[in-house]
Parts: C-alpha cells; sequence; structure tokens
C-alpha cells in the first residue's frame, strides 16, 4: 500500500514584468535592463512547470515534462534572487506591489493562495520536488528486486528529507507566512515526511523478509518502526487545523496510515512469535500470536475503511491521496494472508502449549512492548540541483548579493 505526496498546481503568468519593476524601483545600482534576460529565464521556468504540472495527481505527465529537472533549476535560481535580495516577504516597504504568484493547495478543499514574494514559490517548488521523489520511489520495484527496493528507499528518503527542509528551515521563524495553504502547515508537512519515512522504513522490512533465512528478532523491530511512523503520521493527519481545512484528505490520508500502522504492528507481534518459538518460549509465543491476531484484525478494519475513500469514490476526490494501482487490493491481500496465517499458528500453539508445554501465558501488560528500530533516522542529503552552485548558466550574476 504506497501513498505518494500530491503535487501543487499553478497557472502560467509572467514573473518577469513585476521583478523588473521592483529591481527599477528598489536597486539603487542596477536597472531591469541589465537582468532582462535573467527575469526572462524565470518566466520560462515557471510557464514550463505550469504547463506540465496539470493536476495534483499528475506526477506521470509532470515528470515526462522534465517538471524534476525544471524545479531544480527553478529553486537554485529563486535562491540565488533571494540572495540579491529580490522580496521574500509580503512586506509593502520592501515588497513588489505588482508581483502575484498563485499556487493551489495540493490537498484541493480550498481556494489558491497568492503572495508577493519569492520565498513563498521556492517553498511550493520544493513541495513538488518532495512529491515527484515520492512518485518516483513508489514506481520502483521494491518487492521484487534488491536494487529496486534500495532506490524506492532512497527517493522516499530524499522525498522526506525535502519535507523536512521545508518545514524546519522555510515554514517556521519569524519570516515564515504566517497563513500558508493547507498543505505547507506544520501538521500537514509532518504527517507527509513521516508516511515517507514510514514507506522507507517499509523497503528495510522487504529487505530484511527477502533474506533466506529471516531474523524474525529483527524485522519485529523494524516493523514496529514502520508502525511507529505510520502512527506519527497518522497523529499529524487528524490534526484539528487539517481536519478543518482539509477534512477529506485527513479522512483519505487518515484510513490508509491506520490500516499500515495496524498491519506492521501485526507482523512485528508475528514475528517476535517466532523467536519466541524458536528461544522455546510458549507461553509468550501464544500471547504474541493473540496479539498479532486482533491487530491484524484491527487492519482488516481500517483497510475496509480506507477502500470507502478508494479511488472513483465521492470523498477521493477532494482527498488527494494518491493511491498506486492496485494498493489497497494488495494491502487487502497481505492483510488476509496474515490473518490467516496467524490465526493457524496460534490455535496450533494453543493447544500444543495446554497438552504439552504447560507454560503460562503472559497478559499484555507482563509480556512487554516491541521497541521499534528505524532504519529511516539519518536522512540522505538535499538534491544538490538545488543549490545554485549547480547551475550551469548562472543567474543574476550583474547583481550584488545582499
Amino acid at each position: 500500500m504506497l501513498l505518494s505526496v500530491p503535487l501543487k498546481t499553478t497557472r502560467r503568468y509572467d514573473i518577469g514584468p513585476p521583478l523588473a519593476s521592483w529591481v527599477d524601483a528598489t536597486h539603487p545600482h542596477y536597472t531591469s535592463d541589465q537582468c532582462r534576460d535573467d527575469l526572462l529565464r524565470l518566466s520560462s521556468l515557471r510557464n514550463c512547470l505550469a504547463d506540465s504540472i496539470c493536476t495534483n495527481r499528475g506526477h506521470a505527465a509532470a515528470l515526462s515534462g522534465r517538471a524534476l529537472e525544471d524545479l531544480w533549476e527553478y529553486h537554485a535560481c529563486l535562491l540565488e534572487a533571494e540572495d540579491r535580495g529580490f522580496p521574500t516577504t509580503d512586506d509593502e516597504l520592501v515588497g513588489s506591489k505588482d508581483l502575484r504568484v498563485s499556487w493551489e493547495s495540493a490537498l484541493g478543499e480550498e481556494r489558491a493562495v497568492s503572495r508577493s514574494n519569492l520565498r513563498y514559490e521556492r517553498c511550493c517548488a520544493l513541495f513538488n520536488v518532495a512529491a515527484l521523489h515520492s512518485y518516483r520511489a513508489a514506481q520502483e520495484d521494491h518487492r521484487g528486486s534488491k536494487e529496486g527496493r534500495s532506490r524506492a528507499m532512497r527517493l522516499h528518503g530524499k522525498a522526506a528529507a525535502t519535507l523536512e527542509h521545508l518545514r524546519t528551515e522555510l515554514m517556521a521563524g519569524p519570516s515564515a507566512d504566517a497563513n500558508p495553504s493547507a498543505d505547507l502547515t506544520e501538521p500537514c508537512l509532518l504527517m507527509l515526511e513521516s508516511a515517507e519515512r514510514a514507506q522507507g522504513q517499509l523497503c528495510a522490512y522487504e529487505a530484511a523478509a527477502a533474506r533466506p533465512e529471516p531474523h524474525h528478532a529483527l524485522l519485529a523491530k523494524i516493523a514496529m518502526g514502520a508502525a511507529d511512523l505510520y502512527g506519527e503520521a497518522l497523529a499529524q493527519s487528524q490534526d484539528l487545523l487539517l481536519r478543518a481545512r482539509a477534512p477529506g484528505a485527513s479522512a483519505g490520508w487518515g484510513a490508509r496510515l491506520k490500516a499500515a500502522a495496524m498491519l506492521f504492528r501485526a507482523r512485528a507481534e508475528r514475528h517476535d512469535a517466532e523467536a519466541r518459538r524458536a528461544a522455546g518460549e510458549y507461553g509468550a509465543e501464544v500471547a504474541r500470536l493473540r496479539q498479532a491476531e486482533f491487530m491484524a484484525e484491527e487492519a482488516a478494519k481500517f483497510q475496509a475503511e480506507a477502500e470507502v475513500t478508494s479511488p472513483g469514490s465521492p470523498v477521493s476526490a477532494t482527498s488527494a491521496v494518491y493511491l498506486h494501482e492496485g494498493g489497497m487490493g494488495l494491502a487487502k491481500h497481505e492483510i488476509d494472508w496474515l490473518r490467516r496465517t496467524v490465526r493457524q499458528r496460534r490455535e496450533i500453539a494453543e493447544r500444543d502449549n495446554a497438552t504439552v508445554y504447560h507454560e503460562k501465558v503472559p497478559n499484555a501488560k507482563e509480556l512487554g512492548a516491541i521497541r521499534g528500530q528505524s532504519i529511516m533516522a539519518k536522512l540522505p542529503p538535499l538534491d544538490e540541483e538545488l543549490w545554485p552552485a549547480s547551475l550551469k548558466r548562472p543567474i543574476f550574476s550583474q547583481l550584488q548579493k545582499a
């Protein structure tokens, strides 16, 4: 069950003339004629993005239209413009009165937000970089290929790192936008970041499970680590701000995150049961299997709830949940298989313990919690292409840095 971050969309807009007016009105040593080509370059990049990113689920078309490369270059150019003193806030004294850049929320459900500064523009570009990395990760063969799992894990990490940078460096602090669209609020960014970390952890779990002789104690820790991350994302999806401003997204993401969290908790309990059996702790095995069965049943319940908001339903039209083809069906298959397997093993383990081993079956408190191990705690670095040093052709080199 793989989810991708939805895309922000915008309309074509010639960003050059208002910025030219700002240069002529503000810069003491230069005129807009001296950076005319650079302003045209900014306008061209922005309009290419507007053309290639048409809907919040248009990831495939965007990638085929080289949107990721354009986003990298656009972000690097915007950062260089900020270093030259171009407006970064909607301050009438230092800002551009004529500039009005507008972006739709990736979650839908509210009107587009317009701003008169380049910092917000850069935030929207970064959000879409994360969204495209998320989509690329989901397209990898993370089940059948070791290389595919490795690439998917790294791309999920790239998406999470980009969202973390956006959240902590651009959308926080005194210069942060006071009232951004719902997708750029802290709860939403934390939800998406945690979901990407969780999906990277999923890849690590599948890599460990694919070994010829699985290490069940380790698998239990990795599975619980994924459950914890899905749980963190779930908590953010139910934040009051997100539920008020984007109820469809809150419900759509929440249902799927609940199902995923319970699925991985059930997996963790099952793997720990296998480890207990191998250690000769038959009473503890029964207790873990009972826990696993309960959590698998809960996962099935939440998965059925998620099907109500699957693509094609009225809710999903506004929920901005990009669920990859076969995603929920695959989750249902996995949950049903886990329920059957755990139930069968639990019945055998209970019978064996009652007739052969006669061990006490501990309760949940006596059993203790499984401690998760996070593989995604350390994220990969941001794309080098996001920074001005990567530009093959410098921009605004005639203007002095602020």
